[in-house]
């Protein structure tokens, strides 16, 4: 049934999660949907963006017979059913074979390959990795380097090499196709019991230079995400999905891969950097024509980006909407893609811990530009006012701000290590996204801000700890606190306040500088480094980052106007809490220079529009 509204998702609801879902696991979900489909292209890997590179087809029933032979290898590797696989592989197609495969015959960890070595191994000692398949540099140069220092740091490790077959060999490395191609792919030579309750991976979470956090995934819950997320956009076996986005991300492994093969759709894997290669923003709209496209996926900042690239001469016949999240979408975004390539622009709402989406607009219904659409089947969401030691005080009035609660069997067990889940996961099976939303009467849930301490960047969580902890080694640091900057291309981008010490001067660029050195990660590094005479702190003495939230909003929010004002208008912004938005950035007309009220609206949505914090003019 094509879902329109809150009472289509409660219909579905009367029948009985385990008999709507009939896969206990991964396994049963890829055996299903290669029974009818098994001719049909899974995968179609594109190794570059223009009409002559080269294409790579892989069937529905080679993808199964790959990740069979992946499992099959792992086991006579000496890899146990519980044992931890971790993946450093860019998207290929052998992620694939080696993410269900090691789900299936073991716990699959993939790792985001852009970490340092070192934070690499972290992650890896707190899974107990027991294996790790990794990229030849052929694949993708950054990754093997690294391979090298880990190994260094887990010597017992069984390593795997993907794509090295023409690299030179090395002493106690495995050649991954090679070594698959001795194995089955017709059967499991010892099978692992697989239930709904069966862990089938970890995910880290929790930000991207953070500690390691890993949120488990099981064979259960990812059946069900894979049915849930595409169910909204009833569409048929033969579905193209263009999929940017890495597999060490949910939205780009469970909907932008099983989600699609569960429902019999292609998925087209663009480069194996995706998004991150700037020919495939460049060459988006001749990958969505030659290969006739279906559903675009992208995060918020490339939607944004291939809006600037000419579509002129493109076939779009065959696009029939955006799916998009990781971060919230500026509504003017939304606006001009439905304005000027007229598809639709499903934004989604979802977290690790809830196997990728929880929430989306309904593309057969109304989708609200600036909500986050309607809960999925199975997954209840609830807006609560919780009490700083996670205690539910009670449930919130329609359209009043609080904490975004989720509970149901798509939500994760837990963490791997249980000191994770305090403040997390509450009572009553309830998880605290950490996100800060309202609820309308139609059912549909609005982002308002966060209840926890972390900064989104173009859909990565970055830990605002690693930044504070790297500043308080500067000698003339006193305190830090690192919040978000909102960015109207990034969503949002670190920064970071400091009080110096007594008598102690450190100037800006040299204190981003000292970040620079501090921080192994990139895209942690504080854009902006502000000194403050003092500090603002809760009655407790805690910093009170609220204030300098408004402060970076304030910040950006005149930067951006800047070119109004240089065009002869008098205006002033103020970014304020507001009790239905959250925060609230209000333009205020003081003289239009002669500039009508029509045209000034006009260009404040130009000039503000890409924020996700939303404005107002007022004359």
């Amino acid at each position: 049934m094509k879902i329109r509204t809150a009472a289509d998702v409660a219909e579905i609801e009367k029948v009985p999660v385990t008999e709507r879902i009939k896969h206990g696991s991964i396994l049963d979900l890829l055996r299903a949907a290669t029974d009818t489909n098994a001719d049909r292209v899974a995968v179609r890997y594109l190794a570059g963006t223009g009409p002559s590179d080269p294409v790579r087809d892989v069937t529905f029933g080679a993808l199964l017979r790959h990740a069979l032979q992946t499992a099959n290898l792992l086991h006579a590797e000496g890899i146990g059913p519980d044992d931890t696989v971790t993946l450093l592989l860019p998207s290929v197609p052998e992620t694939f074979f080696a993410l269900w495969g090691a789900e299936i015959a073991a716990v699959a960890n993939p790792v985001n390959y852009f970490l340092d070595a070192s934070q690499i191994a972290g992650i890896m000692k707190e899974a107990g990795a027991k294996a790790l398949i990794a990229a030849d540099a052929s694949l993708f140069p950054d990754i093997w380097p690294k391979v090298e220092a880990i190994r260094a740091a887990l010597p017992a490790l069984k390593v795997f090499r993907v794509g090295g077959g023409n690299s030179t060999p090395i002493p106690g490395v495995i050649e991954f196709e090679a070594a698959c191609e001795q194995q089955p792919g017709d059967r499991l030579v010892a099978p692992k019991p697989l239930g709904r309750d069966t862990v089938a991976a970890l995910f880290h979470t929790g930000g991207t230079t953070g500690l390691p956090k890993l949120a488990q995934h099981t064979h259960g819950a990812l059946a069900l995400a894979a049915w849930s997320n595409a169910l909204f956009f009833d569409l048929a076996p033969g579905t193209v999905l263009l999929n940017p986005l890495p597999q060490f991300h949910v939205g780009g492994s469970i909907f932008g891969a099983l989600s699609a093969i569960a429902s019999g759709w292609t998925v087209v894997i663009p480069t194996p950097l995706g998004a991150r290669n700037p020919n495939v923003v460049r060459d988006y709209w001749g990958i969505v024509e030659r290969n006739k496209v279906t559903v675009g996926g992208a995060v918020p900042t490339t939607l944004a980006a291939i809006m600037n690239v000419p579509r002129d001469g493109h076939d779009l016949a065959s696009l029939k909407c955006f799916v998009t999240g990781g971060s919230t979408v500026p509504v003017e975004l939304i606006r001009r893609i439905e304005r000027e390539v007229k598809v639709p622009v499903v934004e989604g709402y979802g977290m690790t811990e809830v196997h990728c989406y929880s929430t989306m607009n309904p593309p057969h219904g109304e989708c609200r530009p600036g909500s986050v659409g309607l809960r999925l089947p199975y997954l209840e969401v609830c807006i609560a006012d919780v009490a700083p030691d996670g205690a539910i005080r009670r449930d919130c009035a329609l359209g009043e701000i609080g904490h975004v609660l989720m509970r149901g069997p798509q939500v994760t067990p837990g963490y791997l290590n249980p000191r994770h889940n305090r403040g997390a996961m509450l009572a009553d099976g309830w998880l605290d996204s950490g996100d800060l939303g309202r609820l309308d009467a139609d059912g549909y849930i609005w982002l308002t801000g966060r209840s926890k301490d972390l900064i989104i960047r173009g859909g990565h969580n970055i830990d605002p700890v690693v930044i504070e902890e790297a500043l308080t080694r500067h000698p003339a640091v006193e305190t830090a606190a690192a919040v978000g900057l909102p960015d109207s291309y990034a969503g949002e981008l670190p920064m970071a306040f400091v009080q110096l010490k007594p008598n102690i001067v450190a100037t800006p660029d040299e204190l981003r500088e000292f970040c620079r050195k501090e921080i192994p990660e990139r895209a942690a590094v504080p854009v902006q480094v502000v000194p403050i005479p003092v500090m603002p702190v809760t009655g407790v003495g805690k910093i009170f980052k609220p204030a300098l939230r408004l402060d970076a909003a304030q910040r950006a929010f005149d930067a951006a106007l800047a070119p109004l004002r240089a065009e002869g208008v008098k205006a002033e912004v103020t970014v304020r809490n507001d009790a239905t938005y959250g925060t609230l950035a209000e333009v205020r007309v003081e003289d239009a220079a002669g500039v009508s009220r029509e045209a000034i609206e006009k260009r404040c949505a130009e000039l503000l529009g890409g924020f996700q914090i939303r404005h107002a003019v007022a004359f």
